[in-house]
């Protein structure tokens, strides 16, 4: 993990990052502040600034936030190796957004477009990628032994996916509206699940 498990967050840091979420929903990325921030803080607001200097280094523990809380909503292993497929697909994919959440997926995104001149942002999407592509080599490895999948180069079908995923949602977040379906761009993925499962 990139850093701390969701459900063992400090309630004062799960606060802050419930504020900075609820901040983002109404503000955006671009314009936001940290007094805004602070605004839809109901503790202290000097504990706020403790612990933050700036709007960068808050971001940059909500992203670690809203990464682990990603990691932690994949699918378990209780499905057959397609079904978790098709449910983290589902997950990562929604076919149309609400508007809170839309806001926060595109503030990510923003951070995202970051990382080439963030080391620490870097870091953090190259660390979930990381756990993103061993789940899915997991998975299909799991589906290969079990005849669910065609025999595959793991690592070559695990690079593809992960690229599939990622650029489909960053698309999602730059062409597409959030009430508008993307349901056109999630059957292609489909489609290719069909084309390595086994007959």
């Amino acid at each position: 993990m990139t850093g701390d498990d969701p459900d063992q967050l400090d309630p004062g840091k799960r606060d802050i990052m419930e504020a900075t979420y609820s901040a983002l929903t109404k503000h955006g990325y671009g314009d936001l502040t940290i007094q805004q921030i602070a605004d839809e803080f109901e503790n202290s607001k000097t504990l706020l600034y403790y612990h933050y200097d700036s709007k960068d280094a808050l971001l940059l523990d909500f992203l670690d936030y809203v990464l682990q809380q990603f990691l932690a909503d994949l699918p378990d292993a209780s499905e057959s190796p397609r079904e978790e497929l098709e449910t983290l697909v589902d997950t990562l994919l929604p076919t149309t957004v609400d508007d809170d959440p839309y806001r926060v997926m595109l503030a990510m995104f923003e951070l995202r477009v970051n990382a080439p001149h963030d080391e620490d942002c870097r870091e953090q999407y190259l660390a979930v990628e990381d756990e993103l592509a061993d789940y899915i080599r997991d998975v299909l490895a799991r589906g290969v032994d079990a005849g669910e999948f065609e025999p595959l180069d793991l690592d070559v079908e695990t690079e593809l996916l992960v690229s599939l995923l990622v650029g489909t949602r960053a698309r999602r977040l730059t062409v597409y509206d959030p009430d508008e379906s993307i349901e056109s761009l999630k059957a292609a993925i489909r489609a290719h699940v069909d084309r390595i499962t086994a007959d």
